[in-house]
């Protein structure tokens, strides 16, 4: 009966290393799709680095009003709604699922390889 037990845990653990596998190449392929459907859009329509910082902080828990004292209000609290949502119709957002009326991002920037400063911004004071 022990070994039956046994041989059984074999089988579950060497099922449950499997599927990790799995997920781990399912994930590899979702990140390089993501950033060639992703990256046109980021270059597009988060032109400036304070827009992709805007992004990046939405996170689902903080609020328009948090990101614009984050930011130093660099932008005001109306503007960053305003983005939320353009980016929400674009696909780059989606409704918090803790906080009703807060955005959160599909995917980090830095997760799929897109820089938060922008090639036109670099070494210019932001």
């Amino acid at each position: 009966m022990g070994d039956s037990v046994e041989i059984l845990l074999k089988k579950i653990i060497k099922s449950q290393e499997d599927i990790l596998k799995n997920q781990v190449e399912i994930i590899r392929f979702i990140r390089f799709i993501a950033h060639r459907e992703f990256s046109p859009l980021v270059e597009k329509h988060l032109t400036k680095d304070i827009e992709r910082r805007v992004y990046e902080l939405t996170d689902g828990i903080r609020s328009s009003r948090d990101i614009e004292t984050e930011i130093d209000k660099k932008v005001t609290q109306r503007t960053v709604v305003s983005w939320w949502q353009n980016w929400q119709k674009l696909g780059l957002l989606e409704p918090s699922p803790k906080y009703i009326g807060r955005m959160q991002k599909i995917v980090s920037l830095s997760d799929i390889g897109i820089p938060l400063e922008t090639e036109n911004q670099k070494g210019e004071n932001k």
